[in-house]
């Protein structure tokens, strides 16, 4: 579902992932992350609520996406919770983050996404119940033909669920790429990947 539009501030190659912050207010995130002060006050699924920041700006190079490696299969296509086969989460109504046990997240957690670049990501209105270990979708590619999806433009932000299907496309030239997540309440533990914010605990 399309939110509403932001401007990214100039590339500078900052990086957060996961990020812990109050949704909705930027004090609560460090001064390195200054540059996306604005975006953090203008934009919140549960405000005043404990959220999860992604910042990634990065280098993508031409005829690649920009999760890049991450996608086992020929497309980068993908939901961001995974499914265990374990019972300690989906027979509990909970769903995993990557590649571990570490993470559980609630079946009902929304998403916010939003990049500087057209057409780089596509999302389909639907969600994908039967999902990977890790998320990782790109094995059942022909379920979600790109004249289904909705193209995103540079700067529009979307929001979708944990359980959403969305593709990272390969860029036309190599490309300074800017990418913004902001993962609501429901998510319980963490990945050592994780960035820690000394703010918020």
């Amino acid at each position: 579902m399309f939110v509403g539009h932001i401007e990214f501030p100039k590339f500078s190659g900052l990086r957060c992932l996961m990020m812990p912050y109050i949704q909705g207010d930027s004090n609560s995130i460090p001064d390195v992350y200054a540059l996306y002060k604005e975006i953090v006050d203008s934009l919140w699924i549960k405000k005043g609520e404990v959220g999860f920041l992604t910042i990634d700006e990065s280098f993508a190079f031409a005829g690649k996406p920009h999760r890049g490696a991450r996608a086992k299969y020929g497309r980068a296509l993908h939901t961001e919770a995974g499914r265990r086969e374990d019972g300690l989460g989906w027979g509990d109504g909970d769903l995993s983050w990557g590649d571990s046990n570490a993470v559980r997240i609630d079946p009902d957690v929304e998403v916010l996404i939003a990049n500087n670049i057209d057409n780089t990501c596509a999302i389909w209105d639907s969600k994908h119940y039967d999902t990977s270990f890790n998320g990782d979708i790109g094995y059942c590619s022909e379920m979600y033909p790109y004249e289904n999806a909705i193209m995103m433009k540079a700067g529009d932000v979307y929001k979708i669920g944990v359980l959403t299907p969305h593709e990272s496309l390969p860029v036309p030239s190599s490309v300074n790429r800017q990418f913004l997540r902001i993962v609501s309440s429901g998510v319980r533990g963490r990945e050592p990947y994780f960035t820690e914010n000394p703010l918020v605990k």
